[in-house]
């Protein structure tokens, strides 16, 4: 796959690219959710409302969004049936799963993530004193919608917002009539209480905060060359590293891996490709994104950009600042990502005795039955 400069345009997503959607749920209306924006990144979407704007329609097996919250607002209580992943840039938040009195509580700050439970309620409150930020990724292109609690459809009728059987959202404000329309119908208690209900612990393995990112080096075939030395974080399953019987600290089904990446200035992962789409959160610092293997096509986007790569791409991900410069590299499926590297490194690679085994890990090039195909 060659990418054109247009190509190229269209996915990076920079922040004075974003659309806020302010009525991209029954919620909005509430009180407690004035302030409340939403953001549809990349992906068929996953907003109740029919204008929203995504800067990347296009399927990755995810989708990527964000959402802030001025300070004290809420994001009220709601359940998904594919993953939810949060990812703190900005602010603080205090999440509660579950209804009721059984409900527990988990925060989380700057660079801290955390993945909840399909089936179970979730919802956020900024407790910080200014505006606080999380990108969002949703398993799946298709999420199957959004399951809200009772309470919340109850009160957004109240402000003229209705949900139909389908999810679409009514504003009989805005001249819309509800009259013969099958309505959401509400959660019953029975289905309330038959839900899971993760303990307190359950939650806390979810989380992973960023004091206790694990970084290691040489964990990709070309960690072994020079101004090649990036680190990497594992976050959610195999993710995007080459080191053997590594585990990452969220595990379970999510549609999608996810990894940190960490280069000092002047470091780079080297040109390589995966079969899946990728979608780089660029968190801190400054990177310089290189595709194709011949007529390469560079963007520098400003930090908190997001960057899609379509599979089958080839790309280098290149620390150009002055200080060190970290990402969140999400790849689609549950599986290892299928890592190709350019036949440079690889070469090189195997001139320092490393190599890339059946299982698409690290050892030495010697002990190493080579079968042919990609490195």
């Amino acid at each position: 796959m060659h990418l054109s400069v247009d190509d190229m345009t269209r996915r990076v997503i920079q922040p004075h690219q974003f659309v806020a959607d302010p009525r991209a749920f029954v919620d909005v209306r509430l009180p407690q959710s004035k302030g409340k924006e939403s953001y549809s990144f990349i992906g068929p979407g996953v907003s109740q409302n029919s204008d929203q704007v995504i800067n990347l329609e296009e399927p990755h097996g995810f989708n990527v969004g964000a959402a802030s919250l001025p300070a004290g607002a809420v994001n009220n209580p709601h359940l998904h049936f594919t993953a939810e992943v949060f990812i703190c840039t900005r602010g603080t938040f205090r999440f509660t799963v579950g209804l009721g009195p059984d409900a527990i509580s988990i925060d989380i700050g700057p660079g801290d993530v955390l993945s909840v439970p399909t089936w179970v309620f979730r919802s956020f409150e900024n407790t910080g004193t200014t505006e606080g930020w999380v990108y969002t990724i949703l398993g799946h292109d298709t999420t199957g919608g959004i399951i809200w609690a009772p309470d919340v459809l109850a009160e957004a009728a109240e402000t003229g917002l209705y949900l139909t059987s389908d999810g679409t959202l009514l504003d009989i404000h805005n001249g819309e009539s509800i009259d013969g329309v099958e309505l959401m119908p509400l959660m019953t208690t029975a289905d309330i209480e038959a839900l899971p209900s993760p303990t307190q612990a359950d939650i806390a393995l979810r989380r992973v905060r960023a004091k206790d990112r694990r970084w290691t080096s040489g964990t990709l075939l070309s960690g072994c060359l020079a101004n090649h030395n990036v680190h990497t974080s594992p976050l959610i399953g195999h993710g995007f590293c080459q080191a053997a019987n590594s585990g990452a600290p969220i595990a379970g089904h999510h549609g999608f891996t996810a990894t940190w990446l960490q280069a000092d200035p002047g470091e780079q992962t080297g040109l390589f490709s995966v079969d899946e789409s990728q979608v780089a959160y660029l968190i801190d610092g400054h990177w310089q994104v290189d595709m194709n293997q011949s007529d390469v096509v560079s963007s520098r986007p400003d930090p908190g950009s997001i960057v899609s790569f379509p599979a089958g791409s080839w790309r280098n991900l290149r620390s150009v600042g002055t200080e060190p410069a970290t990402m969140v590299l999400v790849t689609g499926g549950d599986t290892r990502p299928s890592i190709e590297w350019s036949a440079q490194i690889c070469a090189a690679a195997e001139a320092k005795n490393v190599g890339v085994d059946a299982n698409g890990c690290l050892g030495p090039s010697h002990l190493i039955q080579r079968r042919g195909g990609p490195c």
